[in-house]
C-alpha cells in the first residue's frame, strides 16, 4: 500500500515541480540571508537569479503536456497556465536585474531576493489555481509578501504609508472576494470551478451573480480595476522603484490569469452575461486611469495611473473572451508587450531615482544631453505605452481593438481608441522635458550593469515583439486554445 501511494503521488508532484523548485529556492535564500556578511550579500542575489533561470526548464517542457487537472482537480496544468508561469518568471528575473543596486546597502538587503522570489512562486500558484480556496490562499499569500517588499524601507515614511494603505485596502478586498466565494459555494455546493459550471443551471441565478461581482471585485483589486484602483498611486510612489515595477505586472497578471479562469470555466457567459459588465469596468478603468495621469508631476504616479489605463485595455480582451475566439491570444500577447515596455519605463526611471535623486518629472530635464542612452530608451517604452507603430504595444492594441470588434463590443473598441489618443498627452510630456529643458546638473548618469542588462533586454523584446510578433502571436494562440474549461 504504501509503495502504490507513491505512485499515485509521483504524477501529482511532477506537475508542480517549477513551485518546488522555487519553495525549495525560498527556504535557501531564506535561510542563508541572515548569515551572509555585509560584503557577501551579493551572493544572495545571483542564487535567486540563477534559481528563477532554472525554473524555465521544467516549465517549458510542461509547453508539450496535454491539459490536465492535478490534486483532485485543483490545480490546472494547461498551457494558459505555463503561460503565465514564464510570463511572471520572466518579469521577477528583469526586477532582480534591476534592483540589485538598488538596494545594495540596506538593513535588509539579503532578504530581498527571497521575499522577490517568494512573491514569483506564490503569483505562479495563483494564475493555476482552479478551486476557490486556492485562490483566496494564494491571493493572500500574494498580498502579504507585497505589503512586506512595499514596506521594506522602514526608515522611510513615505514607504509605511505606503504599505499601510496598501495593507488595509487589501484586507478590505479579501474579505469582500472571501464574501463573494462562500456565496458561491453556497450557491453550488462546490469550490471546484468545473463542477461549478456543472451545477450552475441548477443554482439560484441572483445568489451566483452577488457571489461573482464580489468575487471579482477581489480579483479587480490585484489587477487595478476602478474602482478598487484607490491605493494604486501611493503604493506605487512610496514603494522602492524595482518593486513597484514588480507591482505593476506581477500580480496584475496573475489576477488577470485567476480572473479569465474564473469566468470562462465557472461562469458560461450566456448564464450571467458576463462579457458585458467587464467590458463596462474595462472603459471605466482605462479612462480613469488616463485622466488621473494628464496631471501628474511625479514619475511614478504616472506610471501609476497608466497602469490603471493599461488594465482597462487588457480587460477589454478578457470581456470579448466570452464572444471571440481571437480574444484571449490578444490577451496574452498584450501581457508581452505590457511586460517589455512596462518593466523598460520603470528600469529607467530606476536608474535616474540613483542619478538624480528625483523621481520628479523636474529631475527629466535635459536628460536627452545628459544620459541620450536613458532618454532614447524611456521615449521608446512610452512611445510603445502609447501603442505607436511599429513598436510591441501597437500590436497589441491593434489586435485587443479587433477582438473587441469581433465581441461585438465596437464601442469599447472606440472607447479604448479615444484613451490611446488621450494617453499620448502624458507620455509625451515626459520626453518633451527630456529633449527640450535644459539639463538640471552636468554630471553624468552611471547605471549599474545589471540595472543597463534589464533596460536592454526590454528594449529588444519592445522592439522585437514590435517588428517579428509570430513567435508570441504563436505561443499566445497555443496558451489561449489549449486551457482546460
Amino acid at each position: 500500500m504504501p509503495g502504490m501511494a507513491k505512485m499515485e503521488m509521483a504524477p501529482e508532484l511532477a506537475r508542480v515541480i517549477p513551485e518546488m523548485w522555487l519553495a525549495g529556492l525560498v527556504l535557501v535564500l531564506f535561510g542563508m540571508g541572515p548569515f551572509l556578511p555585509a560584503r557577501r550579500k551579493g551572493w544572495a542575489w545571483w542564487l535567486a537569479l540563477g534559481g528563477l533561470l532554472g525554473a524555465f526548464v521544467p516549465t517549458l517542457r510542461m509547453l508539450t503536456w496535454q491539459p490536465q487537472l492535478g490534486f483532485d482537480g485543483a490545480y490546472a496544468v494547461d498551457p494558459l497556465g505555463v503561460f503565465f508561469k514564464l510570463l511572471l518568471l520572466a518579469t521577477t528575473v528583469v526586477v532582480l536585474l534591476a534592483s540589485r543596486d538598488y538596494f545594495r546597502g540596506m538593513p535588509h538587503e539579503g532578504d530581498i531576493p527571497g521575499l522577490l522570489v517568494l512573491l514569483a512562486g506564490s503569483m505562479i500558484l495563483l494564475a493555476s489555481s482552479n478551486d476557490l480556496v486556492l485562490i483566496a490562499l494564494f491571493v493572500q499569500l500574494v498580498s502579504i509578501t507585497s505589503y512586506v517588499l512595499v514596506g521594506v524601507w522602514k526608515d522611510e515614511p513615505l514607504a509605511n504609508e505606503a504599505s499601510l494603505k496598501f495593507f488595509l485596502f487589501g484586507s478590505v478586498s479579501v474579505t469582500v472576494m472571501l464574501y463573494g466565494m462562500s456565496l458561491l459555494f453556497g450557491a453550488t455546493g462546490t469550490l471546484n470551478l468545473q463542477e461549478m459550471a456543472r451545477r450552475l443551471p441548477q443554482a439560484d441565478l441572483s445568489i451566483v451573480v452577488l457571489g461573482l461581482a464580489l468575487t471579482l471585485a477581489g480579483y479587480g483589486f490585484k489587477i487595478s480595476m476602478a474602482p478598487f484602483h484607490v491605493w494604486v498611486a501611493d503604493t506605487y510612489q512610496g514603494a522602492p522603484t524595482p518593486v513597484t515595477a514588480l507591482l505593476s505586472i506581477g500580480p496584475k497578471a496573475a489576477g488577470l490569469a485567476v480572473l479569465l479562469r474564473t469566468l470562462a470555466v465557472a461562469v458560461p457567459p450566456d448564464e450571467t452575461n458576463w462579457p458585458a459588465a467587464v467590458a463596462a469596468m474595462a472603459a471605466l478603468t482605462m479612462t480613469v486611469g488616463n485622466v488621473l495621469a494628464l496631471r501628474q508631476t511625479n514619475i511614478k504616479r504616472l506610471l501609476a495611473y497608466s497602469s490603471i489605463g493599461q488594465a482597462g485595455f487588457l480587460l477589454m480582451g478578457v470581456a470579448a473572451a466570452g464572444r471571440d475566439e481571437l480574444s484571449v491570444p490578444a490577451l496574452l500577447f498584450y501581457l508581452v508587450a505590457y511586460l517589455a515596455m512596462n518593466m523598460g519605463a520603470f528600469g529607467v526611471a530606476t536608474a535616474v531615482e540613483r542619478g538624480s535623486g528625483s523621481v520628479e518629472l523636474g529631475g527629466y530635464d535635459g536628460l536627452g544631453s545628459r544620459a541620450p542612452w536613458l532618454a532614447g530608451t524611456l521615449t521608446l517604452f512610452l512611445l510603445s505605452l502609447a501603442g505607436m507603430p511599429p513598436l510591441a504595444g501597437f500590436i497589441g492594441k491593434t489586435m485587443l481593438f479587433g477582438a473587441a470588434m469581433g465581441a461585438g463590443f465596437a464601442w469599447l473598441a472606440a472607447v479604448a481608441a479615444a484613451n490611446s489618443a488621450l494617453s499620448l498627452y502624458y507620455y509625451l510630456l515626459p520626453i518633451a522635458r527630456m529633449y527640450l529643458q535644459p539639463p538640471n546638473g552636468s554630471m553624468p548618469f552611471r547605471t549599474a550593469p545589471a540595472l543597463a542588462l534589464a533596460i536592454g533586454l526590454s528594449v529588444a523584446a519592445t522592439v522585437l515583439v514590435g517588428v517579428l510578433p509570430e513567435p508570441v502571436v504563436s505561443l499566445a494562440r497555443s496558451g489561449a486554445r489549449l486551457f482546460v474549461g
